[in-house]
């Protein structure tokens, strides 16, 4: 990478990058794990006018939500967002940007910002491919389970938490 990845909050004229690298990424990292039919409900396409004004709505500027994006070259190519209840609801990389780091350092700016809103810790509902990654940035496995998707499918999933560190004690 010839410039520096750059971690950000979201603005919204980022919400069509974010369902761009969310599709990408649940169309190509997470096909070996899922069906055609559950990767097509997870993140149907196309992306539609409709569809990026709710993410602007319902993500980027939805007071309950702190949403991160990576930046390289000034084009977002990774995400992820928590809700201020404790949840990591999101996190993708574009997969041509994998594996360098990326997901971790978005991670890490999530963490500092729910330990900023005094959550002592983080749960969130992991994809089977991702669940390995989690592990190693600390989470532990609750247990096996299922995510409801917006479709009303249901896929499986590792429900995962995991505790913050509060420096300030």
């Amino acid at each position: 990478m010839d410039s520096p990845i750059t971690i950000e909050p979201a603005k919204p004229e980022d919400a069509q990058a974010l369902l761009e690298i969310h599709a990408a990424a649940v169309h190509q990292t997470a096909a070996p794990y899922y069906s055609q039919e559950i990767l097509d409900n997870w993140s149907r396409l196309p992306i539609t006018g409709d569809r990026i004004e709710r993410v602007r709505q319902r993500w980027i500027e939805h007071p309950d939500r702190r949403v991160i994006v990576a930046r390289h070259n000034g084009h977002v190519v990774g995400y992820g967002f928590i809700h201020t209840g404790g949840e990591l609801q999101s996190l993708f990389i574009h997969p041509r940007y994998g594996r360098r780091g990326i997901g971790a350092s978005i991670l890490a700016t999530l963490e500092g910002e729910a330990i900023a809103l005094g959550l002592t810790d983080l749960r969130l509902n992991a994809s089977l491919n991702a669940a390995a990654f989690y592990q190693k940035q600390g989470f532990e496995v609750i247990e096996s389970g299922v995510h409801q998707l917006a479709s009303g499918q249901e896929m499986a999933c590792i429900k995962m938490c995991k505790t913050l560190a509060n420096h300030e004690q």
